[in-house]
């Protein structure tokens, strides 16, 4: 028989949710290694893929088995990455005529939550489609996956697969057996596809969560990273949206109610809205999610399938900073989707001017007022017309001169957005906060992790890896230990990933040669790199002969190897080979005493295992592992005390609650 492939699409954009697709993967390589006709296919996973390169993938590896595991948005299609690691919707109308033109494709199962729609589109071209008629699970998905695989591995058809999957679903007692739905040449066929699930097809909303982490026992980060930066504000929208975004009379309209909790006006006039929008639209407001639900998924769930978001801004509400991402993931998604959501703004009792980044927002588009329970009839009906495509009544800058009126002066003035130190600040030189800090500074704040790095640096033969989110302090701990390094007699080299040019990370032969000639130049040596190149070899071993037999055998002392932003390589067509190499650098020292002259030490701010197939093979799952976190409150006071008492001790706790210790 044929071997079978099945090529494995993985995508987590970086502005979504942070997802285990790695644990999917694995699993399906495993079920199909342990079943007889496991060796009848061939698996093949691409990670990280861009709208452009989706095509190419499918007409490159020509594969039967079409597998995709990441976000989906419901009817409007399946996120895919932009050219910066950003969300991209691929439409389901675009999805359905790219499967239409591959013929060698006979199932596709897209492991993504509310892609009902999907596959509905799909089917027309492609015999048996799969996927989720609601949100699933993480632990049903791989079970389901596994399920699926087991009985492809033992020759079973696809039908009887999809069966196996649900059965491996009902076994681990996990009550979404109901979620899976099949279509075979685009008929209902699967119990999963009844309908007598928990959802119903096309409604739900844009988070996957069949590879969602467990939000129960970790925290849970903020879901909209989409803040505006000073220098480059985006772009003001027109209100009206692109007529190809328009509605159908008969189409029901979904309607998000962006409001402040808890707040004496905006919670009672957002349930009445709610209760009035109800009638003729879906509308969402964030007391009716159910107990258990990933509440900040769910809300950026909502946001991305509604129609329009009204948003109830009070002097309290503007403060928000939840009400504020809303707003700015609406303006985002409809910057990319012609105008959709719509942003309807209301002035509930506030008319003082909006602040950046909301006058970003607010300023260029139309607004509606509210400022007791007497205008609240004629705030549902000229609220009802904007959903149908009219306009709300406060619009042109005559007409929003009027209602604005300017508060009295501050005592203190406004922040800036950009922070910059006071020259007249009672302490002697202050830095500018941004970049890596000298070592030598006097505001430095240790961590824990600062007496491990410095510690670990000590010995021989080690490896660090210092991971954490971006202005946390990375490049200056690196900066720290490598100053430890060479005081306790040893050789530094630096490399900074981001110098290497955008031709270098595309071809595995440039980059592993400027790695190494990169190497060489620092530490003074000779340059031997096209000599070594000339043997017959990969590069991943000509790069390990050129380290162990001229590098180290050059250097009188151990040589730290200091690597810096090493997540560009996560997105190069080598990134495995390359992370692998430096693995078994690692574990050559337990068997060849060159190594042990080496010591690696990385710095990322993206987590590794979504980007390595094998993480049995990665070098960030070895050695000293360091998460660098917030200050504590303790280490605020300490900086406090660096920089001459500025605060008192409870404008320390309100600087605490503001940043919860953000070192930057």
């Amino acid at each position: 028989m044929a071997t079978r492939k099945i090529l494995i699409l993985a995508v987590n954009p970086k502005d979504t949710a942070q997802l285990r697709l790695d644990e999917e993967i694995r699993q399906i390589k495993e079920a199909l290694k342990l079943a007889d006709g496991g060796a009848e296919f061939e698996v093949t996973s691409e990670l990280a893929v861009r709208t452009g390169d989706l095509h190419r993938h499918l007409l490159h590896h020509k594969p039967q088995i079409v597998h995709f595991s990441g976000h989906g948005i419901g009817e409007r299609g399946l996120l895919f990455e932009d050219k910066n690691g950003v969300a991209k919707l691929i439409s389901t109308a675009t999805l359905a005529r790219l499967f239409r033109l591959c013929r060698d494709v006979d199932c596709v199962l897209l492991n993504a939550c509310y892609s009902a729609a999907q596959i509905d589109a799909i089917s027309q071209h492609v015999g048996h489609v799969i996927g989720m008629n609601q949100d699933i699970g993480d632990r049903a998905a791989v079970r389901f996956a596994e399920g699926f695989y087991d009985g492809l591995g033992y020759g079973r058809s696809y039908a009887e697969a999809f069966e196996f999957g649900l059965l491996s679903i009902e076994e681990d007692g996990i009550p979404e057996e109901q979620t899976p739905v099949l279509r075979v040449n685009g008929e209902i066929g699967g119990k999963g596809a009844t309908g007598k699930g928990k959802g119903e097809k096309g409604k739900g909303t844009a988070f996957d969560g069949s590879m969602a982490p467990d939000h129960s026992q970790t925290t849970t980060p903020s879901p909209f990273p989409f803040h505006p930066s000073p220098n480059q504000p985006p772009s003001p929208l027109p209100f009206h949206p692109s007529p190809t975004q328009s509605l159908s009379p008969t189409q029901t309209r979904r309607i998000f109610i962006s409001y402040k909790r808890d707040t004496a006006l905006d919670e009672p006039l957002a349930l009445k809205l709610y209760e009035a929008l109800s009638q003729d639209s879906t509308a969402f407001i964030d007391q009716r999610l159910l107990v258990g639900t990933r509440w900040a998924e769910q809300i950026e769930t909502e946001i991305r399938q509604a129609d329009a978001l009204i948003v109830l801004l009070s002097a309290q509400a503007v403060a928000s900073e939840m009400v504020q991402q809303e707003i700015a993931l609406a303006h985002k998604l409809a910057e990319e989707n012609g105008g959709v959501p719509r942003i309807l703004p209301v002035r509930v009792g506030y008319r003082a001017p909006f602040q950046y980044p909301l006058s970003v927002y607010l300023d260029p588009i139309n607004w509606a007022l509210w400022d007791s329970d007497a205008d609240t009839p004629g705030l549902i009906a000229e609220l009802q017309q904007a959903i149908a495509g009219g306009t709300l009544s406060v619009s042109g800058p005559t007409r929003k001169a009027e209602v604005v009126i300017e508060p009295e002066p501050a005592p203190l003035p406004p922040p800036q957005p950009a922070a910059q130190p006071v020259k007249t600040a009672p302490s002697a030189s202050l830095e500018l906060p941004e970049g890596t800090m000298d070592t030598e500074s006097a505001f430095y704040i240790e961590r824990d992790c600062d007496a491990v790095a410095l510690s670990t640096i000590q010995r021989q033969g080690v490896t660090i890896t210092i991971k954490g989110p971006r202005q946390m302090g990375k490049s200056s701990l690196l900066n720290r230990t490598m100053t430890a390094a060479a005081e306790a007699g040893k050789q530094v080299a630096f490399l900074d990933f981001q110098l290497f040019d955008r031709a270098a990370l595309q071809d595995a032969d440039e980059f592993y040669q400027q790695f190494c000639f990169w190497l060489t130049d620092e530490l003074e040596l000779e340059d031997k790199v096209e000599e070594y190149w000339k043997k017959s070899l990969g590069n991943s071993q000509r790069c390990s002969r050129y380290v162990s037999r001229h590098v180290l055998k050059s250097l009188n002392q151990p040589l730290v190897l200091a690597m810096d932003e090493v997540e560009r390589i996560f997105d190069t067509p080598f990134r495995n080979d390359f992370f692998s190499m430096l693995r078994s650098w690692h574990n050559d020292r337990a068997v060849r005493k060159i190594w042990k002259k080496l010591d690696l030490a990385f710095v990322t701010s993206t987590e590794p295992y979504q980007f390595i197939d094998d993480f049995n093979q990665s070098p960030f799952n070895v050695g000293e592992n360091l998460m660098l976190e917030d200050f504590s409150p303790a280490q605020v006071h300490t900086l406090n005390e660096i920089h001459g008492h500025p605060l008192n001790a409870i404008e320390e706790q309100r600087l605490m609650q503001l940043v919860n210790g953000h070192p930057y």
